[in-house]
């Protein structure tokens, strides 16, 4: 397992164009993470500079605590699955997931007689400390040194760092080796076996379905025993039924591997189910890291809001009053009344201000007697067996825009009835009209 780490990392392409910025994240060994965000938002250009097959602009990478912005992508001990599955059309699926682990080569340590590690010098560390040395010497030079004293105490501790790797060697003598044919053979039977494609080792690409071309992409990756996985959209090429099965696929693989999973997708369903945490991305930004329930529930601000969840959130423009108590308009004759608002420090003393209300679908249902209630009028109605979903607009209230609520019970609607609705208000959200963060405050659940 590993961890990671991601300071203030940033990706800019020719012409100024700002892929990712100033994305931090620490994420923790055996973490299932899943970065989430519309088209060009930045996540999978996130993922391929974790894996090093983009160059970081800005910021620092560290695996195991190790510094990893200039290592080469097959010495960050990672494997990728890809959304194309990017497999060998000419080779058997035995052979595509064998294929990596015939191009590796594994280190084998060296032992004394008595089993002990051998030491050598580590050439490439005192390579390091010797260029440091020059760098320092040649700022000695300079006409105007005003830091001397520092500058040779920093050269003498370089110089007995040499001395120390010279005299008392650090690294561990090792040989490289490939793996053997049974080594080989016995990794793909088990990762075969795990993935339920033991019968289709001896297929090509060509003979096999999408569910399957997908395992075996899978298999590829898993039989690294790599300290991470990383996934960029593997599943969006598959139609709906073959993708939540293979969502509870990865998810199962995730329990037996207990390893570091990254996980791209663009599918908020898919992030929400299979997540840890879910990193939602928009426009190179970060909007919001959290917990796939801290995240349908407290959203920060009202893009998250608007991304997670199906149906999406409803959003209405209102202006909030103080007076003996919470007013919301709609308009000037349309209102609802709240008692109490548990607003953030900015808004506690202002008299008014205009706002977005935010309300999911099963936060809507019938109002009840002389409950604080809007009319409305249903525009259509659709029919989920158990379920109904209304789409509606305000009566009267023109600036509003068709919104949906969502009854747990089977509905006999027409297009045009009119009907009373209310609000669960302690789940209602209210963000800024212009900064679009949330003006609530709000208690999360545990992380």
């Amino acid at each position: 397992m590993a961890n990671l780490n991601l300071i203030h990392v940033s990706k800019v392409y020719k012409g100024d164009v700002k892929a990712v910025t100033d994305f931090t994240m620490e994420i923790q060994d055996g973490e299932f993470i899943v970065f989430v965000g519309p088209s060009g938002c930045g996540k999978s250009t996130t993922l391929r500079m974790i894996a090093g097959l983009e160059d970081i602009s800005e910021g620092e990478l560290y695996i195991d605590n190790k510094y990893m912005n200039d290592v080469e992508p097959k010495d960050r001990d990672l494997a990728m699955v890809f959304q194309n599955y990017a497999l060998y059309p000419y080779l058997t699926s035995y052979d595509n997931i064998a294929f990596g682990l015939r191009m590796r080569k594994i280190k084998v340590f060296e032992k004394d007689e008595k089993g002990n590690p051998i030491y050598i010098i580590d050439k490439k560390k005192i390579k390091e400390y010797q260029k440091e040395i020059a760098s320092l010497t040649k700022e000695l030079k300079k006409d105007v040194v005003n830091n001397k004293e520092e500058l040779n105490e920093k050269i003498n501790k370089l110089n007995e760092l040499i001395k120390k790797e010279e005299t008392s060697p650090s690294l561990e003598k090792f040989h490289l080796r490939k793996y053997t044919k049974e080594e080989i053979d016995e990794r793909v039977n088990r990762v075969a076996k795990m993935l339920g494609i033991s019968d289709y080792l001896s297929r090509k690409p060509g003979s096999l379905s999408g569910g399957q071309r997908q395992r075996v992409a899978l298999g590829r990756a898993i039989v690294r025993e790599a300290k991470v996985y990383l996934f960029d959209e593997p599943l969006s090429n598959l139609d709906a039924k073959l993708r939540a099965a293979m969502r509870v696929e990865i998810i199962n693989l995730h329990h037996k591997l207990k390893t570091t999973f990254i996980y791209v997708t663009h599918d908020q369903v898919e992030a929400m189910t299979m997540g840890d945490r879910i990193v939602v991305m928009k426009d190179g930004f970060i909007k919001q890291i959290d917990t796939p329930t801290n995240l349908y529930d407290y959203p920060n601000n009202q893009f998250v809001a608007g991304f997670i969840g199906t149906p999406q959130m409803n959003f209405f423009d209102v202006k909030i009053q103080k007076e003996d108590r919470y007013y919301l308009y709609f308009n000037e004759e349309t209102r609802l009344y709240i008692n109490e608002l548990d607003l953030k420090e900015d808004y506690k003393d202002l008299s008014s201000f205009e706002a977005v209300l935010g309300v999911r679908s099963e936060d809507i249902h019938l109002a009840k007697g002389n409950e604080n209630s809007l009319k409305a009028v249903v525009h259509l109605v659709e029919i989920l067996g158990s379920d109904c979903l209304v789409y509606l607009g305000l009566k009267d209230v023109d600036n509003v825009k068709e919104f949906v609520m969502k009854l747990q019970t089977r509905c006999l609607y027409q297009p045009g009835d009119i009907i009373r609705i209310a609000f669960n208000k302690e789940n209602i959200h209210l963000f800024d009209k212009e900064s679009e963060n949330s003006v609530l405050i709000k208690k999360k659940g545990e992380i």
